[in-house]
């Protein structure tokens, strides 16, 4: 199926269960997931999906293809950074509900890439995940484009960051040419990678 074939709708509260599924799916073996969950993965990847679809679905920033089987959850960065409390009360939950030693690794890992986190105004991609029954069937590039034609039409860069080195050129090949490498202490090689805009 090419990506011209694919619906791409925002997702909606109810789509949480299915986003959720497709996600941890989809980054089972990501090493930084396998970093920032503390080594538990089964146990905590559904907690850390599900705040990042909470933290993103209300201001209409995540897309998904109808069955939810692949997703893209971005971040509008192009305003000033304010304190929201919504943000506040999911991480909060999160933290409650995965322990001290999983925070305590999501802390570590944030704030490794923290000091090389671009200046806004930008597009942040946080996940894009397609199930590893759909990879390979043009769904990602698809849920890519609504974020794309934000950010080319208001001129501003797009922003992601991988520990997969196979993804750094899934991401180039799609406009992401610049990259920033940071070291974690005790985690994975990460990148932050830029697309400009179009």
């Amino acid at each position: 199926m090419g990506s011209a074939a694919v619906t791409v709708r925002p997702a909606t509260a109810e789509d949480r269960d299915r986003v959720v599924a497709t996600v941890v799916a989809a980054f089972a073996s990501d090493p930084a997931w396998e970093f920032l969950t503390g080594g538990e993965m089964a146990r905590v990847s559904p907690h850390f999906a599900g705040a990042l679809f909470d933290l993103r679905v209300a201001d209409g920033t995540v897309w998904v293809v109808d069955d939810c089987g692949a997703v893209a959850m971005w971040d509008d960065r192009t305003q000033p950074r304010v304190e929201d409390p919504r943000r506040a009360a999911v991480w909060a939950a999160y933290r409650a509900a995965v322990g001290e030693h999983s925070w305590a690794s999501l802390q570590r890992y944030d704030d490794a890439l923290h000091p090389h986190e671009p200046v806004r105004p930008y597009w942040y991609l946080g996940v894009l995940a397609t199930h590893p029954d759909a990879q390979g069937s043009g769904l990602a590039t698809a849920l890519l484009e609504p974020a794309f034609a934000a950010a080319d039409a208001g001129g501003f860069d797009s922003w992601l960051e991988t520990s997969v080195p196979a993804n750094t050129e899934f991401y180039g090949r799609r406009g992401f040419t610049e990259r920033i490498e940071v070291a974690v202490d005790g985690g994975p090689t990460t990148w932050w990678m830029r697309r400009a805009p179009r």
